[in-house]
């Protein structure tokens, strides 16, 4: 079966524009809080966009499926185990579902800079952890931010509502 047939995506060519740093940081800020065994499924899953895509609507066409039940009904699907675990995580897979480009960047990312996307996660996470830096009273605040949710791990509007106070983040520059 060919790869298309699959819903894998092609490998990356081999002149394939390599992402910096600074560009890995912003594509993967949005899941990089994610535990890392949810994003290792995200990093595979992204590799199949037609199954993410195909599994989303799955989710959204069998909401109260859970447990059991939800398992039986996936076994039926030839879609790798990665996009099925996403399946539990419905929030995730509409994302992926609905930035498409992104999910795209993301698989290249994963299949051509497997250690460099890594390393991007590890820098997100740490900039999280940190304070928000207060301007100088000569600097003009930023215009916008990111707004993170500690509970739910993720960044709006991926969580849509939170808790607990959102914590603004500065954003990073394309």
């Amino acid at each position: 079966m060919t790869p298309l047939a699959t819903g894998a995506q092609p490998p990356p060519s081999a002149d394939a524009r390599r992402l910096k740093p600074e560009e890995l940081d912003q594509l993967v800020a949005p899941i990089a809080l994610y535990s890392d065994a949810v994003l290792a499924q995200i990093f595979m899953a992204s590799t199949y966009p037609l199954q993410v895509i195909e599994a989303a609507r799955f989710a959204k066409a069998n909401p109260t499926l859970k447990g059991d039940a939800l398992n039986q009904a996936l076994k039926k699907y030839p879609w790798d185990d990665s996009v099925k675990a996403l399946v539990s995580y419905p929030q995730i897979l509409g994302m992926m579902d609905e930035k498409l480009d992104w999910m795209q960047k993301l698989g290249e990312a994963t299949l051509s800079q497997q250690k460099d996307t890594k390393e991007a996660v590890q820098r997100v996470r740490a900039r999280a952890q940190q304070p928000a830096q207060q301007p100088a009273k000569s600097q003009q605040p930023a215009q916008a931010y990111w707004y993170y949710c500690p509970s739910a791990r993720a960044y709006y509007p991926t969580a849509p509502s939170c808790p607990e106070p959102w914590v603004k983040v500065p954003p990073r520059a394309q």
